[in-house]
């Protein structure tokens, strides 16, 4: 078997057994040799894995002129296979200056970022990059001589979300409200085996000179470590590879174990402001001898999880902290506390421990909100709903007489609501799940909608939900930038719809007008 048809058959093998569905696929091209070979053999299977292909290329400002001209060559070559393609560029040092970050990670952000850029706007279902078979083992090598837990032996995943990785702060809170998948259908192949399908389709790779400096971290292990530890096992590679491959499963099993227990040992609650501050927050419980009980990797888990639910941005509790949160837990007197990033803090309780906010925000007094727990049915006949400084008004529209069927104020959408629908006011209840629009039908849990949305937690049990015949319809949501509504796809307003209801939200003085004015 030549080199195209093998590497073509693991890519075929990669999109089945990870189950990827059809639909547009964004491709990160640098024009190196990795990346061009993934882009051409794509392009070959686009008939038969029913996939729309977009080249997307970055140049970071880092290497002067040979930047520019590698991302113009990008550009060129998706224009000569009738590809579109998007390209971008950032001043990777400046950012990094901007974000403390060192360069290296700063265009890893930057280049990350710009690709989720793309997949929103193109509507895309992945955005495929081109790490192969060699970059896996480089990877777990250098997690492991950095020191790493078994999230970092795992190396890079196949299919991930790209939520889970760090990405520059963006000021369009729609690129947040759905997670992108990152994929990365090169993983089992080699080296070698990309070169050679390169030399069979005389594909002309772009090279980065800066693969040869050594003074990069990864370029030593590349061209001196591995090569020295290839003279004790000359199979080194598929050892670190096959290590990923066996961790990846365990931390499978410990995360499912890990949200077992996090169902019912941890308890969510609101802070109450004292006389001295008027701001709430969220506070977590945990029961102490529940959590003393538990396995070493699932108290850590456990802090992990905490805090990344808490503070959604807080993705690297380095080991130092975790443990020094564990061994407060665990050891600490009552009265204790141990602060954590991002404001967080710990405070240890007499039979639990308590970890949240201080200082946290009330909900915000221009946006909608009800009471946890609260229920309303709405009289479409009537003035819909109407409590202290809020209202929500409703009414059919008259064919004809509107054309503004998408509002552009969050506070304001239409919905496609059958006839005889029943239609009520609620905030959330365990299991909720919802459809967000453009995702052809599919739910997902209302808490990740809320987490890639970035609504703090402890405005989440106030959010008003708009249900028609029992589900989640539209909601409108507290965010770092404003407001954000989100309506559901199955009531979401196209050509064919025959019963169209426009809801409004009114606050404060806007709520009672002395005459409502036609919409």
């Amino acid at each position: 078997m030549n080199a195209t048809q093998h590497l073509i058959d693991q890519i075929e093998e990669f999109w089945q057994s990870q189950n990827l569905e059809q639909g547009t696929v964004v491709v990160g091209v640098s024009g190196g040799v990795d990346s061009q070979v993934l882009l051409h053999a794509l392009k070959m299977l686009q008939s038969e894995l029913h996939i729309d292909l977009h080249v997307a290329t970055f140049e970071h400002g880092l290497r002067g002129q040979s930047g520019v001209d590698d991302a113009a060559y990008v550009e060129a070559l998706a224009h000569q296979w009738g590809l579109p393609v998007t390209r971008g560029s950032a001043n990777v040092l400046r950012l990094a200056d901007q974000y403390r970050l060192n360069i290296e990670e700063a265009a890893r952000q930057a280049r990350y970022t710009f690709l989720m850029n793309v997949a929103f706007q193109q509507d895309a279902e992945y955005i495929a990059v081109g790490h192969n078979h060699d970059d896996q083992a480089e990877t777990v090598l250098m997690h492991l001589i950095r020191g790493t837990g078994l999230r970092g032996l795992r190396g890079m995943l196949p299919v991930t979300p790209l939520s889970d990785y760090h990405l520059l702060d963006e000021k369009n809170p729609d690129l947040f409200a759905e997670d992108y998948t990152l994929i990365r259908p090169l993983i089992e192949s080699s080296r070698p085996l990309i070169r050679a399908y390169a030399a069979e389709n005389n594909i002309v790779a772009r090279e980065d000179e800066t693969n040869d400096d050594l003074t990069r971290f990864r370029n030593t292990l590349r061209h001196k470590i591995l090569p020295d530890l290839a003279a004790l096992n000359p199979n080194i590679k598929q050892t670190l590879v096959s290590l990923a491959d066996v961790v990846q499963a365990e931390v499978e099993v410990l995360d499912g174990r890990l949200e077992s227990v996090a169902a019912w040992m941890l308890q969510w609650a609101e802070t109450r402001p004292t006389e001295a501050e008027n701001e709430g927050g969220e506070i977590v419980y945990i029961d102490r001898e529940a959590f003393s009980q538990q396995p070493l990797a699932i108290q850590r888990g456990l802090i992990r999880k905490v805090v990344f639910e808490l503070s959604p941005d807080t993705r690297d509790l380095s080991f130092e902290q975790t443990e020094a949160a564990r061994e407060v837990i665990l050891q600490g007197d009552t009265g204790a506390r141990l602060d954590l990033p991002d404001g967080l803090y710990i405070s240890i309780g007499y039979d639990e421990v308590m970890i949240g906010y201080g200082g946290a925000p009330f909900y915000p007094e221009n946006l909608p909100r009800l009471v946890s727990g609260q229920y309303v049915a709405l009289d479409l006949e009537g003035q819909g709903y109407i409590n202290d400084n809020q209202r929500l008004i409703t009414y059919w529209v008259v064919e004809g007489l509107s054309r503004d069927l998408h509002p552009a104020d969050p506070l304001e959408c239409t919905l496609a609501v059958p006839e005889g629908a029943k239609l009520a006011l609620r905030t959330r209840q365990d299991g909720d799940r919802f459809r967000p629009f453009g995702l052809g039908g599919k739910s997902q849990k209302l808490s990740d909608t809320f987490t890639n949305l970035k609504v703090p937690l402890y405005y989440r049990d106030q959010v008003p939900l708009l249900t028609v015949d029992g589900e989640i319809a539209w909601f409108v949501v507290p965010t770092a930038t404003g407001p954000v509504g989100r309506i559901a796809d199955p009531f979401a307003v196209r050509p064919d719809s025959e019963t169209i209801l426009r809801v409004r939200w009114e606050i404060g003085q806007e709520a009672y007008p002395d005459t409502v004015d036609a919409l």
